[in-house]
């Protein structure tokens, strides 16, 4: 803590040894800050090392060039098309079974959805009759480009509760990778732009169901930009104000479906029980200290049956970007998990995380037949019966 407290002050040179172990054995899952009896936030500290190693020894190019992409949406937009015409032209069952990403097995990661999710919702999804409450959905890049069916079980299941539900066209990534590994000047530029759309006072929340990004309008953009400030950037008054009140406005969408449960319609179920159960992300139940809401939602569906795993808050390996560029760090934490999920027999793993998603899924044994989904699907499944 110390070491990493003068080396992100500058106070301390970075050396190639230095930066290697704060990039390598640290996924920045935030533990560290859940169990310290001081309350040091070890990873600002971290992540203001890695923000002193970029500024020292550059960017790996590859991350580099993921970043600004991340950072505008029409290169996402555009990167997301290429990506998923070069799978269909030039990938396949046989080629992808003999590759990998890391520690992903390529043949296992989801494909791109058929149209951005953006694109398949209008600006504004009204219930029927009297609105009973008003939100700002933030679907963040995974749930635009990969998991379209999430997005929309979370505008079904508000739509259903009599929530209207505002969904800005021109969003773009939260900027938590961005930041996380060290390119602090680019995730300002995407703050900021997050900020114009998202910071309103005139909503009842801004609600997300990815739990990396609500950890980052919840937790991050308020201490980043501080940090800036004191670091000598220019970074106004208004512009903290902002991230403050988004943040205070920021609830994972478990949260807020929780808090207004007397909303819901009856649920009903079919007769055939299901089990399930439940993955905490780290961004989640760490950074943002969300565990009961996602559980509560699941044990209220009529036919699920509900079993806690061993380590259900333990990391599951992935970290973005860790578990390709650390793949045997990675699989060791990722077997871990996978082996506490099998324990279960469970038929569905449910996490709000898609980072999770995508690490647990690629793990998962094929012939078990398990799924992974999100507590809102389940939900969305109970209320269209």
């Amino acid at each position: 803590m110390q070491l990493s407290r003068y080396l992100s002050e500058g106070s301390l040179e970075m050396s190639e040894e230095m930066k290697e172990a704060f990039f390598s054995t640290c996924l920045l899952c935030g533990s560290c800050v859940a169990n310290c009896p001081s309350g040091v936030h070890g990873d600002h500290l971290f992540s203001g090392v890695r923000w002193r190693a970029v500024q020292r020894y550059g960017m790996d190019w590859k991350k580099k060039v993921m970043f600004q992409l991340l950072a505008s949406k029409w290169k996402m937009s555009t990167s997301a098309w290429f990506g998923k015409w070069a799978r269909k032209m030039f990938g396949g069952p046989w080629i992808e079974s003999k590759l990998n990403a890391g520690a992903l097995h390529v043949e296992r990661i989801p494909a791109f959805n058929e149209k951005p999710f953006s694109q398949t919702v209008p600006d504004v999804v009204k219930p029927e009759g009297k609105a009973k409450g008003r939100v700002l959905y933030f679907h963040g890049c995974a749930t635009n480009y990969l998991y379209g069916d999430i997005g929309q079980a979370v505008v079904d299941v508000l739509k259903k509760m009599g929530v209207e539900v505002i969904i800005p066209k021109e969003q773009s990534c939260c900027g938590l990778p961005i930041f996380m590994s060290g390119d602090r000047e680019t995730s300002v530029e995407v703050i900021r732009d997050a900020l114009k759309i998202f910071a309103r006072a005139d909503v009842d929340a801004v609600i997300v169901d990815c739990a990396t990004c609500g950890a980052a309008l919840k937790n991050e953009y308020p201490h980043l930009l501080k940090d800036l400030r004191e670091l000598g950037e220019k970074v106004t008054d208004e512009e903290i104000q902002a991230a403050e009140l988004l943040s205070a406005k920021t609830q994972d969408v478990t949260v807020f479906i929780d808090a207004h449960k007397d909303w819901l319609p009856k649920l009903a179920g079919n007769g055939k029980k299901i089990r399930v159960t439940y993955h905490d992300p780290c961004h989640l139940v760490q950074g943002q200290k969300v565990s009961a809401q996602p559980r509560n939602i699941l044990k209220s569906i009529p036919d699920v049956e509900y079993v806690e795993m061993a380590g259900a808050n333990d990391c599951c390996g992935g970290g973005g970007s860790f578990q390709v560029e650390h793949a045997e760090t990675s699989a060791k934490i990722t077997k871990r998990k996978i082996d506490n999920i099998n324990a279960t027999n469970a038929q569905v793993v449910a996490t709000c995380c898609p980072g999770c998603n995508v690490t647990i899924s690629n793990h998962l044994d094929p012939e078990r037949q398990m799924k992974t989904m999100h507590p809102v699907q389940l939900l969305q499944m109970a209320l269209s019966r």
